[in-house]
Formats: C-alpha cells, structure tokens, sequence
C-alpha cells in the first residue's frame, strides 16, 4: 500500500482562512452586542421610570376620587386654577417620582372670560332649567359617524330668566378626526328658543379639554323663560370623520341672566385635573374628568427625552 502525502498541509491553510474570517467578523460582532446591551439598558431606564410615572398618574386619580385618600379632602377643596403642593412616593422601580395636581374648569377653555365672569356656579335656583337628554341615534356609514343628539329645557321659577348661550360638549377627541356640523335642527315641538336671534358668528365648533364643543350665543334680552314660556329646545345633528368614534361623555350647559341663576347643566360636575407626575427623565401628563367614583381619562401624554 502506497501513502500520498502531497495533500499535507491543506489542513491548516483552511484553518488559517477561518481565523482569518472569525478575527474579521468577532470585532464588529462584539462591537455590535455592547451597543445592543447598552441599548437595552437604556429601555430598561426608560421603562421603569415609564411606569413610575404612571403609579404616580395613577395614585393622584386615587387621592382625587376616594374619599378616604389622604389628600381627597384637600384636593376637594380647591378652587378652580389652584394646584395641590407637589408631593413625592418614593421607591417605586427603585425611582423617586414628583407628582403636581391643578384643578381646572372644563368651560375655562371653552367660554370667554367675559362670560366666565358672569357665570354664578351652584346658586340655590340653578335646577329651575332642567336637561332631559333622550337617547341618542347614531348613523354609521364607510368613513364617519352621525348622531343625532336632543335636549329641552323647562323652566318652572318665579319671575323669568333670558337665555344667554347654550352649549354642548363631546368627549373624547384625538383632533385627527374631522367634526362637521351642528345642522339639520329641528325646532319642534319646542317654541321658546328661537334661532332668529342668535349672534353671527353662531354656532361656535371649539375644540378643548379633550373633546369638542358646539355653542350657541343668542342677542342679549331676546329670548325669556317665564310661566307663561316656560319650555325650549331643539334637535341637531352632527359628523365625525371616524366610523370608530363613540362619544363618552355628553353634557350640555346654558347661562342665562337673572338676579341668582346664571348658569346650569346636566352634568355633575364641570371640572377636570391636570395631573404630571416626573420620575427621571420621564414626564406622564393626564388630563381627566372627575364623574362619581370614577373618571374619565380625556388625555394621557408621555414625554421621553
């Protein structure tokens, strides 16, 4: 049996190519799997003062709804514009955070201050206008939504009120949906109010506080509530260019002159928090409405640097 021995050596000409290509390719490769872990790292941050910041979020909507919180008493207590003193929870993912509170009005941002000057909230006659809302009807048709939404008023005091604005407000809205309306009113069977008397640039589409609004300004000392008229309302209806889009809170407001009602709803309470709460880098801001034991969450913004 004869040995051929010129093959010797290929062997470790392989194994040198191969050195060769894992010397090239195991630099980058290394490089590549520090950044990666340094990038994970970074998320990690990033999430853990995410939900940081939102325990903070989440405990202010605690304190702000339940009344054996220990600050419900407190944040009850403010006057609109007022912000509650920062306060601090420590040790949450390992993080301090920073929670600040300010209670705000919904129609601070929806009306003038010249009418928000006028308004007398909680007046002992404010239920002498009363809301009745029937259900609404909703149309749904390949890219928006219609509904038709109702409402009257009547009015049962002594003596009369003049009817100064009537608004209605929708929540939630993105602002990437498209609004069109109010139209299509119909009058009957209600007499009082009268559209022949409303200011130009009426009805009024403002977009605030996490929804929309549709106002209605009448010309001063033209239409009045009295025993003898006491009731008026109207049906509208409007678009929203989002076949997805369902409203979760209506509620409809007017303001009226008289010597101690100038303002009443149907909704129980107008006003909304600004909640911020910082852990980090990171910032949550919310903005909700408080409803009875609960709330509705109309905003909820992150800031990560």
């Amino acid at each position: 049996m004869k040995i051929h021995n010129k093959e010797s050596g290929q062997a470790l000409i392989l194994v040198l190519i191969l050195m060769l290509l894992g010397g090239l390719i195991i630099a980058p490769l290394l490089s590549y799997m520090g950044t990666g872990l340094k990038a994970s790292q970074v998320y990690e941050k990033k999430m853990h003062e995410l939900y940081a910041a939102d325990a903070g979020v989440e405990d202010a909507i605690y304190n702000i709804i339940t009344p054996t919180a220990p600050h419900y008493a407190t944040l009850q207590g403010l006057d609109e514009g007022d912000s509650f003193p920062p306060y601090t929870l420590t040790n949450i993912n390992g993080l301090q955070v920073t929670v600040n509170i300010t209670k705000l009005s919904i129609l601070s941002a929806l009306l003038s201050e010249n009418e928000l000057d006028k308004i007398k909230f909680d007046k002992s006659h404010a239920d002498w206008i009363d809301f009745q809302i029937p259900e609404e009807e909703v149309v749904r048709e390949e890219g928006w939504i219609e509904y038709t939404a109702s409402f009257s008023m009547t009015y049962d005091g002594v003596g009369n009120a003049k009817l100064d604005s009537i608004g209605a407000f929708f929540s939630p809205f993105t602002g990437e949906s498209l609004v069109e309306g109010p139209y299509n009113y119909d009058m009957t069977p209600w007499g009082v109010i009268d559209f022949n008397y409303l200011q130009e640039d009426s009805p009024e589409v403002k977009f605030s506080s996490g929804g929309f609004a549709f106002i209605w300004r009448f010309e001063k000392n033209q239409i009045e509530f009295n025993p003898s008229n006491p009731s008026g309302g109207f049906t509208f209806r409007f678009k929203v260019y989002d076949p997805l889009w369902e409203y979760k809170l209506y509620f409809v407001w007017s303001t009226v002159t008289r010597q101690d009602i100038s303002f009443a709803t149907n909704a129980p309470d107008l006003y909304k928090w600004l909640i911020e709460a910082e852990a980090g880098d990171t910032t949550v801001q919310s903005a909700i409405l408080e409803e009875i034991g609960a709330v509705n969450i109309l905003t909820w913004e992150i800031d990560l640097p």
